[in-house]
């Protein structure tokens, strides 16, 4: 018989508790930021797309064949949490909230391991719980982008992974799996070229010019070109087998605007990171627990603005580390910091990019753009927290500072659980939803806006497909953001629209393609347009950019 030895035992129970204590912990920060994201978002036709995408894929249609498709699709990044949560429990308004919560604690999941990278005991400790409080407990505004899908996030999460992947430049199974994170954000979300792609590129250039050697940026360089390639290839496969179709680029900001929006840039950072009420308002959080985000903000400039130093001397000195011996770290030796404080600082100013060339008026809505910069920027705030702890040798120090902390991060997690008891917001389409359901109307077109959020409010019971008017004032199909099987050969009974917001058809654009409707009725805003015969929509529809 053999008998595993003790310390191998010791080991393995250690590793179930470690991993069942990462479960536990998962599971109750998605519950709080479950109940923030009900709180502080109604739902939209945006989130509720991808909600239908993971029914299409969860019913076989893995490719998304037949649909028409932004540039950002989600196909391979966010539509993936939503195909396991339709298999899981069908088509449900509650994954509205909840897959955007998991995601974003993946996204502290892995904000913790990069900021404890390289440390120990209080340090770790100090890194770990930094990047709770700023992304487990966000501030207002935040949560209102932050916990809401799909806007970015899961891209931002995808990136996280493969810079984890590569800290210590590699040509191992960490890059393999960047390679294939970084090709996911590809093909389903184009903004992973400023978020990750363009970053991994560059800071692999600045790793040979910082150690004075072709072979110490070589792995990171390989990574991202190796990425492009294999999302063409599994793109081509896919066109093969039938995919989604992609329709137009969306139009991002003038030249004057992004001037305007380098000025909106710091305003929309601050409230961002929770100081100060921002367009939201200050959602019923006491002044004092909103106080504690101004240390956040502050730590986090102070890391971007070192990282930065770093950065420039590194390039112009080099690393004395690299006289002698270029050659990328071995397993199990630890990664240097000036290697994640480099891409992640690239990707930060991939996420300013973003937030400047797309932001094409000065609505506050627009600030949803800066939520990967605040991501990038909040784990590198930890990481200099805990390098700050580090490098304290007074144990007086250390708890005075240990206190101190636990205040601050009591403060955040208040401030949260704050949000999590605000007042439900009431989306528009309530009303309407109900009376659709009350009088036995099922299946209806109506303007993008409503349509697909209607669909899975009512839990798949109304389905609602998305139509616009196009040159001809004819009613057709919406050609983005839709799927052709929801059109052919379907016959549908009314048409829905909302009279308070100036849209692609109204009343006489209905009546000019179907036919006098039988009945109209007046729900709010909303108008409910009822034919005594069906009416049908033609799979070739209208994309209107």
């Amino acid at each position: 018989m053999i008998r595993t030895p003790p310390s191998t035992s010791r080991r393995r129970r250690h590793l179930i508790l470690e991993i069942a204590g990462i479960a536990v912990g998962i599971a109750a920060l998605t519950a709080l930021l479950y109940a923030v994201s009900a709180h502080v978002f109604a739902g939209d036709s945006d989130g509720a797309t991808v909600v239908l995408e993971g029914q299409s894929m969860s019913s076989g249609h893995l490719t998304l064949h037949g649909w028409a498709l932004s540039v950002d699709s989600f196909w391979s990044v966010d539509a993936i949490f939503y195909t396991i949560g339709v298999l899981l429990i069908g088509v449900r308004s509650t994954l509205l909230h909840l897959v955007p919560a998991l995601i974003a604690s993946l996204v502290v999941l892995f904000g913790v391991l990069i900021a404890r990278e390289g440390r120990r005991g209080a340090a770790a400790i100090a890194a770990g719980v930094t990047v709770v409080a700023l992304l487990g407990f966000p501030g207002r505004l935040l949560s209102y982008f932050y916990l809401r899908g799909p806007l970015h996030v899961g891209t931002t999460l995808w990136c996280l992974v493969a810079f984890y992947a590569l800290r210590r430049r590699r040509f191992d199974i960490g890059w393999l799996v960047a390679v294939v994170f970084l090709a996911a954000g590809l093909l389903g979300d184009f903004q992973v070229v400023a978020l990750g792609v363009v970053p991994v590129l560059i800071a692999g250039v600045v790793a040979m010019i910082r150690m004075r050697s072709w072979r110490s940026g070589a792995p990171m360089i390989a990574a991202s070109v190796a990425s492009i390639i294999l999302a063409v290839v599994v793109r081509k496969v896919a066109e093969i087998f039938g995919t989604f179709a992609i329709g137009k680029l969306q139009q991002g900001a003038s030249t004057s605007q992004m001037l305007r929006n380098f000025k909106n840039l710091a305003t929309g950072a601050v409230h961002m990171f929770g100081v100060g009420a921002g367009a939201l308002g200050a959602g019923g959080v006491p002044k004092a627990l909103e106080a504690v985000h101004v240390v956040g903000f502050v730590v986090v400039v102070a890391a971007i603005v070192i990282a930065l130093v770093r950065l420039v001397a590194g390039v112009l000195r080099g690393l004395p580390s690299a006289v002698g011996d270029a050659s990328p770290p071995s397993v199990g030796e630890p990664t240097e910091d000036w290697v994640l404080d480099d891409l992640f600082l690239f990707g930060l100013a991939g996420g300013v990019i973003v937030f400047v060339a797309l932001s094409s008026n000065n609505a506050f809505e627009f600030d949803r753009y800066m939520t990967s910069a605040v991501i990038f920027a909040s784990v590198m705030g930890a990481r200099l927290v805990g390098s700050l702890v580090e490098r304290i040798d007074s144990a007086f120090i250390l708890r005075s500072g240990a206190v101190i902390g636990l205040a601050v991060f009591a403060a955040f997690f208040a401030g949260a659980v704050f949000e999590a008891e605000a007042p439900t917001p009431v989306g528009d389409f309530t009303q309407v939803s109900q009376f659709l359901e009350a009088h036995q109307l099922d299946n209806g077109i109506g303007d993008y806006t409503d349509a697909s959020i209607i669909t899975v409010a009512t839990d798949g019971e109304v389905k609602v497909r998305p139509v616009s008017g196009d040159s001809a004032e004819r009613i057709v199909r919406y050609q983005r953001q839709s799927d052709a099987a929801w059109y052919a050969g379907q016959s549908f009974q009314f048409v829905l629209y909302d009279s308070g917001i100036p849209g692609s058809f109204d009343a006489v654009t209905a009546s000019l393609t179907f036919g006098p409707p039988l009945r109209t009725y007046a729900v709010g805003n909303f108008r409910v347009l009822v034919w005594s015969h069906p009416i049908s929509v033609s799979v070739n529809g209208y994309d209107p950019g």
